[in-house]
């Protein structure tokens, strides 16, 4: 069995949950999730959902994102942070990133803000915390609530605090790739009780007996449910609820999480020392008390050429070497938002983003040990010596 998925309570947690333990039913693996990361993050509350995604919807749902509203976040990111807002009505506006740290430049940000602006959406690119003081600061200036999109940074640190413990909102991913992993699954944690209530919600099918605390509704169902006129529901809601399976592989990792995140760091270090051989890759920039988790490497290499970026990956994979990856496309010039016109009102207007993309590679950290990352590195290393000499 792969250790990624067994190498702690994974299949002891998992059994429990199958086997529908009295343990379980009385103290569900959702519920003991979400008090782990509260405990973790020290916040008053933490919802489990199915995805990271799911997550960003509860959440602009929650602050109150009407059709019409705008939303401001990085064009250097997944489609969701716009996607959600822009099926939600809102209209989105891109804030470029800076060349370094690779995350949104707060100065493009207050550029945008206007009466419309409802939600700051900063994302934190690779594992790298983004400059949330900063952030959070132009969000308090205007009334603006902050979502803060953490799927790629579990432990990120920024300036001595959990990346995540700031904003009105953060978000986590739990999806196949991250640090820490259910397959598929998401969290969000806020300090404010009115955000979490609508939140879970919003997520939970609009029960009634939701609050922000906790879900209720796992294994055991609450024998008021039984009586023939009991109302259920008093808010609209979805069903974005986490598997009670899910939760307890994420919660199974979750307890291993310092470890997970020091071996991706002990990794990235390993590459560290290897781009101070080929200067002409920049690594991503980590500025003085901010610590990244390192969800992947990323640098920007001298490949201005498309089929130079394309020649040295082909070249390194006949070599032996592991695969790597290319950085997203600018979200406004995905096919879609082609579609929807926002590729027209944004291009060239985020130039930091549109010459790092095409540029960077995002080198694998999830290795299951650093000795295994250390063979496919000694590999790589080969590689740029064969292509750039």
């Amino acid at each position: 069995m792969d250790p990624k998925w067994t190498s702690g309570n994974e299949l002891k947690y998992l059994t429990q949950v199958l086997n529908n333990t009295k343990e379980v039913r009385d103290n569900a693996f959702t519920d003991r999730l979400e008090k782990a990361f509260k405990e973790k993050y020290n916040v008053k509350y933490a919802i489990a959902l199915n995805s990271g995604a799911s997550g960003l919807h509860a959440a602009m749902h929650a602050i109150g994102l009407k059709p019409g509203d705008e939303i401001i976040t990085s064009p250097f990111s997944v489609l969701w942070d716009a996607a959600i807002a822009i099926i939600m009505g809102a209209k989105v506006k891109f804030a470029d990133i800076k060349y370094g740290t690779h995350n949104m430049n707060p100065e493009k940000i207050e550029e945008l803000i206007n009466e419309k602006t409802k939600a700051i959406v900063p994302v934190s690119y690779h594992g790298l915390p983004c400059d949330i003081d900063e952030i959070v600061s132009i969000g308090k200036k205007y009334k603006i609530p902050v979502i803060e999109d953490n799927a790629q940074t579990m432990l990120g640190k920024y300036k001595g605090r959990l990346a995540g413990t700031d904003a009105d909102f953060a978000m986590f991913s739990l999806e196949r790739t991250k640090h820490i992993s259910s397959h598929e699954g998401g969290l969000l944690i806020t300090n404010n009780s009115d955000y979490a209530t609508k939140a879970r919600k919003f997520a939970g099918g609009g029960f009634k007996n939701l609050t922000a605390d906790k879900s209720k509704l796992a294994a055991k169902i609450p024998l008021e449910f039984q009586s023939p006129d009991f109302k259920r529901h008093n808010y609209l809601g979805l069903n974005y609820r986490i598997s009670e399976f899910c939760a307890a592989v994420a919660l199974a990792q979750f307890e291993r999480v310092d470890e997970k995140v020091k071996i991706r760091r002990d990794i990235a270090s390993i590459y560290s020392e290897l781009f101070l051989k080929f200067p002409t890759f920049e690594p991503q920039e980590v500025p003085t008390g901010y610590g990244h988790s390192y969800f992947t490497y990323s640098v920007k290499s001298p490949f201005k050429n498309l089929n130079d970026w394309k020649n040295f990956y082909a070249n390194h994979v006949k070599n032996g070497g592991d695969n790597f990856y290319a950085m997203m496309s600018p979200v406004y010039s995905e096919e879609i938002m082609k579609d929807l016109g926002y590729c027209d009102q944004n291009l060239n207007k985020c130039p930091v983003t549109e010459d790092i993309q095409p540029r960077c590679i995002l080198f694998k950290t999830n290795y299951r040990s650093v000795d295994e990352a250390r063979i496919n590195i000694k590999k790589l290393e080969e590689s740029l010596k064969k292509y750039l000499t």
